[in-house]
């Protein structure tokens, strides 16, 4: 999978972690007890991870941007090269 896929799995993934937790924590009186380092760690890794792939993503968008910056010179180019 490329890094835009896997941003966009994670990023809704996160989103509706963030929405089941806040249910579960209005819902039970000692959420989350003693999982709270769990549960911790768990936004902590796909915080990370939704940054990091978003990093990546963009990376790759701005080496496509500049690939097709350069196509229509390089076509350019090859016609008047061709003409000669």
């Amino acid at each position: 999978m490329d890094n835009g896929t896997l941003f966009y799995i994670i990023g809704p993934v996160l989103a509706a972690s963030a929405v089941v937790v806040s249910i579960l924590g209005l819902r039970i009186e000692k959420f989350p007890g003693r999982f709270g380092p769990i549960v911790a760690l768990y936004f902590i890794v796909l915080v990370g991870a939704s940054a990091t792939f978003a990093v990546l993503h963009s990376q790759d968008e701005e080496v496509h941007k500049e690939q097709e910056r350069g196509l229509p010179q390089a076509t350019e180019e090859s016609e008047a090269a061709e003409q000669q």
